[in-house]
């Protein structure tokens, strides 16, 4: 009895350590990738690859919709389709930080065709009203940008039952880009989805866990998970 219970811990230790190391491995080949990739580094040096006649299109009487508009990468998203001559939809939670931005863009570019949808991601019921909103314009939409994400370091449940950061990063894109089928569709074949991942979701893999019920949570973690269900 007691040579089976030390193989059994024996065991354990042994799985506890190649899982430890597994991770360990995730993330410093993340380290290495994300850095040469995903950073700025990374963006210099692909960039170097650009063709100037692409970033000189023009794209007037293009509808975009962007997600989580008012800053970061959904911000410098809307500005340069603007810039571009799009007529851009700013798609943001905080209806003074969208105007604040939406003025910023148009003062920016000279565009004034930049429009502000206030709409909270983290709600199907908000998605499905906006979307219903959006119809009512009889607009296609050529461009689709689920830039919107959030990384919540306290698990938070929605009042629809659904924990924070799966409901905006998940739920949020898929709902979103669901409802906006019927308008992409009239746009095709030029109709475009692009969803905003992020390298993070390398330093962890995928699982059924996708609100993170079980163990200690980790806001960290789960966006990383979110971005691989993505």
């Amino acid at each position: 009895m007691k040579n089976a219970t030390l193989h059994f811990e024996f065991h354990i230790s042994i799985t506890a350590l190649i899982m430890f190391l597994l991770k360990t491995w995730r993330a410093s080949a993340f380290g290495v990738y994300g850095y040469l990739n995903f950073t700025r580094n990374g963006f210099l040096e692909h960039s170097k690859k650009f063709k100037p006649e692409d970033m000189e299109i023009r794209i007037e009487g293009k509808n975009c919709v962007v997600t989580g508009a008012n800053s970061g990468i959904g911000f410098a998203t809307a500005e340069a389709l603007a810039s571009c001559g799009a007529t851009v939809y700013m798609v943001c939670r905080n209806k003074e930080k969208g105007e604040t931005a939406l003025s910023k863009i148009q003062s920016s570019t000279g565009n004034p065709n930049v429009h502000l949808e206030v709409c909270d991601l983290s709600s199907i019921s908000e998605i499905k009203s906006f979307a219903s909103r959006f119809s009512s314009k009889d607009v296609p939409v050529h461009v689709l940008v689920n830039n919107a994400g959030l990384m919540e370091q306290k698990r938070v449940t929605t009042s629809e039952g659904f924990e924070l950061n799966f409901a905006v990063n998940v739920l949020g894109s898929y709902a979103t880009t669901e409802l906006m089928l019927p308008l992409l569709e009239i746009a095709s074949p030029d109709a475009r989805v692009i969803t905003v991942s992020s390298g993070g979701m390398y330093t962890t893999p995928l699982t059924s866990d996708l609100q993170f019920s079980d163990g200690k949570f980790s806001g960290a973690e789960q966006y990383a998970r979110n971005k691989r269900v993505q």
